[in-house]
């Protein structure tokens, strides 16, 4: 799979004022199923423009200005995948922060078919604050992240805070549960 050599800004970077990022690959890449694999958390109002430029970096151009005090999480390692053989830089995240500091916390599990108690693959995992008592039917969630193959989930780089989590198969990927 490709391997993120450097970023620009920095991976990490704090302060971050930006409204453009850079990922430098070792290899030819290009962009898979982007709309459903790229995940920023928490969610920016428009989605950046992303892009390959020279085959071997990937750029991000934000369309909407970043909250202040706020680390960013860019899931992108699903998305991005070698040119010749289709391997994806799995598990690749891109993180910044807005203010001074990384958020550091972190939550961690596995979802399971409360049925037949099998891993459930694809689902959304997602972080309400605990005082938004209508945000998993109408609002968008602050944090989220999907689960791999065997039911497993990691919001990574989360706010000190308290929080409401819910599992979600996100059939109209708008981040809240209003199907039947």
């Amino acid at each position: 799979p490709p391997t993120l050599l450097s970023a620009e800004p920095a991976n990490g970077s704090v302060r971050f004022a930006a409204d453009r990022i850079v990922l430098h690959f070792n290899e030819c890449v290009k962009l898979d199923h982007l709309r459903e694999r790229l995940l920023i958390s928490p969610p920016l109002d428009k989605q950046p423009e992303v892009q390959v430029v020279g085959g071997t970096d990937v750029v991000l151009q934000l369309k909407a200005p970043l909250l202040p005090n706020t680390t960013y999480t860019f899931n992108i390692g699903e998305t991005v995948v070698d040119l010749t053989e289709g391997n994806a830089a799995a598990g690749l995240s891109y993180v910044v922060s807005t203010g001074d500091v990384l958020d550091s916390l972190l939550i961690s599990g596995v979802v399971v078919d409360a049925f037949n108690t099998k891993p459930e693959d694809g689902v959304l995992v997602v972080l309400h604050s605990d005082t938004d008592s209508t945000g998993f039917t109408t609002g968008r969630p602050g944090y989220f992240t999907r689960t791999d193959k065997d039911g497993g989930f990691n919001l990574r780089n989360l706010r000190s805070g308290s929080y409401q989590l819910h599992a979600l198969k996100d059939q109209n990927a708008n981040f809240r549960y209003d199907l039947p």
